[in-house]
């Protein structure tokens, strides 16, 4: 099982930031003074180390927490508008390595960019540790990833003894009308798949080949998931769309997770969103698989 910060990649760390803050330019006595987010995940890391006041731009889809919503917005998240972005003059655009692009276009019209990884828990470890450094807060980065770090290994340890259930997230499907259809679910490869094995659950998807697999009624039955947790923040403000759903679950009375009553819906978006609050969907999966399980946390 993979350890949340392997310490063979501490020289590979100490070596990115280096090489981060030389192509921003960034300098401990001349932090960056104006901020870009270009990523949910990268606003919420840009305020929990509480860069906050910094921050004049965010995504159309940067909601957390509450204050980023009165910041300007500059478009969304993989196809930002760079004029807006130019606009705001910014010191330096924080963005994730996945939106290549856009980090490529900004770079084209002289703008500083730090890019950052939030595909795995060891990458959005790394990047509180790069952030902080490229922002002048290298204090507030070693607090927050210490916090971080520890919340992991607790969840981890304490889990390591079970119970260890198979278990299914689902991050997509069709309920319409309370029928169950085109699911998709996350595979061992995959951040949720990898935070589902820190809190000791077993993956219903074998393997780490299949990120997404599409599932029918036919293929969740086969699979015999003990327990389900449905990542469905679409619904969260419709209550319709919610009994649809509890409804279209119900009816599989062949799968175990739901002739147990351990289907578990999450309408938070958290789960979704691969920032520091990584750690939360951590212990809510870790409550899924353990209704004994006691939060880590606030």
């Amino acid at each position: 099982m993979r350890t949340p910060a392997p310490r063979n990649r501490a020289l590979a760390l100490a070596f990115a930031v280096l090489v981060a803050l030389a192509a921003t330019g960034a300098a401990a006595a001349d932090p960056p003074r104006r901020l870009v987010s270009l990523a949910p995940s990268v606003t919420e890391l840009l305020f929990d180390l509480g860069l906050g006041d910094r921050v004049v731009g965010v995504t159309d889809w940067c909601r957390r927490p509450p204050a980023a919503l009165a910041v300007a917005k500059v478009g969304g998240h993989l196809d930002p508008n760079l004029e807006a972005v130019v606009a705001l003059q910014p010191d330096l655009v924080v963005l994730e390595v996945a939106n290549a692009e856009a980090a490529e276009g900004l770079r084209r019209l002289g703008l500083p960019v730090l890019a950052v990884e939030h595909r795995d828990v060891a990458g959005i470890l790394a990047s509180v540790t790069l952030a902080g450094e490229a922002c002048g807060v290298p204090v507030r980065a070693a607090a927050l990833r210490d916090s971080l770090e520890a919340r992991v290994a607790a969840v981890h340890n304490a889990r390591a003894d079970g119970p260890h259930p198979l278990a299914l997230i689902v991050v997509g499907r069709d309920a319409t009308g309370g029928v169950l259809r085109d699911v998709y679910a996350a595979g061992g490869g995959t951040f949720l798949g990898e935070l589902l094995a820190l809190a000791g659950g077993r993956n219903a998807i074998e393997g780490d080949a299949l990120r997404y697999p599409l599932l029918s009624q036919e293929g969740l039955v086969r699979l015999a998931p003990e327990v389900v947790v449905d990542l469905a923040p679409e619904c969260a403000d419709d209550p319709q769309r919610q009994a649809e759903l509890r409804a279209a679950w119900d009816l599989l009375r062949d799968v175990p997770a739901v002739r147990d009553g351990r289907v578990r819906i999450v309408l938070d978006d958290a789960a979704l969103i691969p920032g520091p609050r990584f750690v939360e969907t951590l212990d809510l999966l870790a409550e899924a698989l353990d209704p004994t399980w006691t939060r880590t946390g606030p």
